[in-house]
């Protein structure tokens, strides 16, 4: 695995060295003697692997180690100590922050640092396999499998953090609640699997005609939820409006047959939130009026 190594030690002939010796082995080595300054690269650019003295004149290397775990825990760090005083404790105190190894200068010879790079790079290697293993079970855990849009969970869990914010700064917040009409009767006609494309194709429309801070979610069945950050009650009706005309003009293709579509959307809005449970049930009140309506409606409830 070649990997991109920052170096960072105040002798400038061990630096050099370690330059060439990793260069030689295909690594690419930035070395820099001033371990502020060095911190200032590893903020910039990409790095794998940090090889750090741990006495400095600026910081010491225990401190380096900690600060590279705080930016990025994946990231490697191999220190090395050139005295005797304070080896075990400086030891122990790197493991335990979680150094990939620890180092006496001056080295036996190179292969004993090559041997602690590989596996420092190895490490670093299974560490990012596990992130990207992680946020991969994480979208599969957030994202609703049909439609593509948030898991009803999910999207609660993105709501309490935007009712939090409408509190603290007393901004006004709305929800819709989107159901499409008949979907019972679209499944009889044309099949379930009619029925599942209808609600990628509504989710789809939905995302695509509200905003990038808009909350989109599947709420159950044939509903789907919207939360509007910073939208009032108005503005909310004018979105909800808006995404039933859009959704009424874009019927879906199926099987060579137009499916015509229509959703009746329930408005409810607060300029200071005091639940998700009231916000919610004040927008299925209002469905429930837009359907007792004739359907293909947007109605609003008003605040208590």
């Amino acid at each position: 695995m070649k990997a991109n190594i920052l170096a960072i030690d105040d002798d400038q002939l061990l630096l050099s060295l370690l330059e060439k010796a990793l260069g030689k082995a295909g690594h690419t080595v930035t070395g820099a003697a001033d371990p502020v300054q060095a911190l200032k690269l590893l903020d910039q650019h990409g790095f794998d692997l940090v090889i750090t003295d741990v006495n400095m004149p600026k910081l010491s290397g225990i401190k380096v180690l900690e600060m590279v775990k705080a930016l990025d825990e994946t990231i490697e760090v191999i220190i090395l100590t050139g005295g005797d005083e304070q080896r075990f404790e400086n030891a122990i105190a790197a493991m335990r922050l979680g150094a990939s190894d620890f180092l006496l200068k001056p080295l036996r010879n190179m292969d004993e640092l090559l041997v602690a790079v590989e596996k420092a790079l190895e490490k670093r290697k299974l560490a990012l396999n596990v992130r990207q293993l992680t946020e991969s079970l994480e979208r599969m855990r957030n994202t609703d499998f049909l439609t593509g849009i948030c898991t009803r969970r999910y999207f609660f869990e993105r709501l309490s953090i935007e009712l939090m914010r409408t509190k603290r700064y007393l901004k006004p917040i709305s929800c819709l609640l989107v159901d499409i009409d008949h979907l019972g009767q679209i499944n009889a006609d044309y099949g379930i699997s009619c029925g599942d494309q209808v609600l990628a194709h509504v989710a789809r429309l939905l995302v695509e005609t509200t905003r990038g801070t808009d909350i989109v979610g599947r709420y159950g069945g044939e509903e789907f939820i919207v939360a509007l950050p910073e939208t009032s009650r108005e503005a909310a009706q004018t979105t909800a409006e808006k995404l039933r005309k859009r959704i009424e003009e874009h019927n879906l293709h199926f099987g060579g047959k137009e499916v015509t579509l229509t959703v009746s959307i329930g408005v409810a809005s607060f300029e200071e939130a005091t639940s998700i449970g009231d916000l919610v049930a004040q927008a299925s009140v209002a469905l429930q009026n837009a359907k007792r309506a004739g359907r293909n409606r947007v109605c609003v409830e008003a605040t208590p």
